[in-house]
């Protein structure tokens, strides 16, 4: 069946769009500028957005799509001698969209349930994120937008009080963590880190399904089609960007990239665990 899109440009187009820039912003950063620590702090603004919107969705029905890219992402890994875990964050989509429900449904009954798992969400963030991209820390902002999406259901349950501080902890304990995984982070950049999460968080608090006929008139047909791509085709975008920059890295870094000398994780992340004495 072949999916049905407006005409013109809405609300999930343009937030979509602006998580795909960012989120290239990012890669460009990773792959071949890992100094600059700004492309990083941009990138990672887009990580909220994707979780959201599983959140905000009526459905938890994994496409196929999904692990098949997951699947083609982590065999690109493996070419390009890079690293098979954390897995790819198709497959934390994945899983995440399809705990969803379940979740969710429990963690908004009241103020303590959604506060108690807060806690064993943030708790099992570094168990989690080392199996699967950003772990567990991808259900609070999951949660985030079931939250919005039902608010008015939810409001008997959980006050505006209640959610404003899920939300700000939420965004904030993000931060941190990732502040604490970029390396030469300073006091500015973590700074701008946080203040960047908590604009993203307060834009999504207010999202919704909009079409903006105007703003498509407006805008020139080559824009408005780029913008309309962009959103719409965020899958095809994320994995042929991942497969052009590896293979752009393996021509000009092959030190770095080399084929087939894959490993199980990061080098920082096997010390950890052998550390803790789990391998």
């Amino acid at each position: 069946m072949t999916r049905s899109y407006s005409k013109t440009l809405t609300s999930y187009d343009l937030l979509k769009a602006l998580a795909v820039i960012l989120m290239i912003v990012d890669h460009v950063g990773h792959h071949f500028f890992p100094d600059e620590m700004w492309l990083r702090i941009l990138g990672r603004l887009c990580v909220p957005m994707w979780f959201f919107l599983i959140g905000y969705a009526r459905t938890d029905k994994v496409p196929r799509s999904f692990l098949a890219g997951g699947t083609i992402i982590t065999a690109s890994a493996i070419i390009s001698g890079q690293y098979l875990f954390p897995l790819d964050i198709l497959f934390t989509i994945a899983i995440l969209r399809r705990m969803r429900s379940a979740i969710a449904l429990r963690a908004t009954e009241g103020p303590e349930k959604l506060r108690a798992w807060f806690l064993l969400l943030l708790f099992a963030a570094v168990p989690t994120g080392m199996v699967f991209e950003y772990g567990s820390m991808g259900m609070l902002f999951v949660l985030h937008g079931f939250i919005v999406r039902r608010r008015e259901v939810l409001s008997g349950r959980l006050s505006d009080k209640h959610i404003a501080l899920f939300t700000g902890f939420s965004y904030m304990t993000f931060g941190f963590q990732q502040g604490l995984m970029l390396p030469s982070l300073d006091g500015w950049q973590g700074a701008g880190l946080l203040a960047g999460l908590a604009g993203v968080g307060m834009m999504l608090h207010v999202f919704r399904p909009v079409e903006f006929p105007d703003l498509s008139r407006l805008v020139m047909l080559p824009g408005r089609a780029l913008l309309a791509f962009t959103g719409r085709h965020t899958l095809f975008i994320y994995v042929a960007h991942i497969l052009l920059f590896r293979g752009i890295c393996m021509a000009i870094y092959p030190e770095k990239y080399i084929f087939l000398d894959w490993h199980i994780a990061p080098p920082g992340m096997v010390y950890l665990l052998m550390k803790k004495g789990i391998f």
